[in-house]
């Protein structure tokens, strides 16, 4: 049972977009991630509680219309913020596969 969660700094964020085909003053969002530090602490009726570190990362594609979108959470145990946001660009791209950098 998770007893409780803390977000321990402010989160680093990522995103991408592209212009408007109609108007070039306007930018869609296209893809978004986040990497969030966390500390939470869980409890098990045979082990008791334990107190776990780490950085959760979500990542979304194709966010805006017609294509489907597409969403991925990592939970990085005892890694650092500086290690999770370092992964955000490639994780953002990953997703579909992407190799292109024409959003970039």
């Amino acid at each position: 049972m998770v007893e409780w969660v803390e977000i321990l700094e402010t989160p680093r964020f990522l995103t991408g977009g592209r212009q408007h085909s109609e108007d070039e003053q306007v930018m869609l969002l296209t893809r978004a991630a986040l990497a969030a530090p966390f500390a939470l602490s869980v409890r098990t009726t045979q082990h008791g509680r334990s107190i776990l570190l780490g950085v959760f990362s979500w990542a979304a594609v194709n966010l805006a219309p017609p294509k489907v979108r597409k969403d991925r959470h990592w939970f990085g145990l005892g890694v650092g913020l500086d290690w999770a946001g370092e992964r955000l660009h490639g994780r953002i791209y990953e997703i579909d596969g992407e190799d292109s950098t024409a959003e970039r």
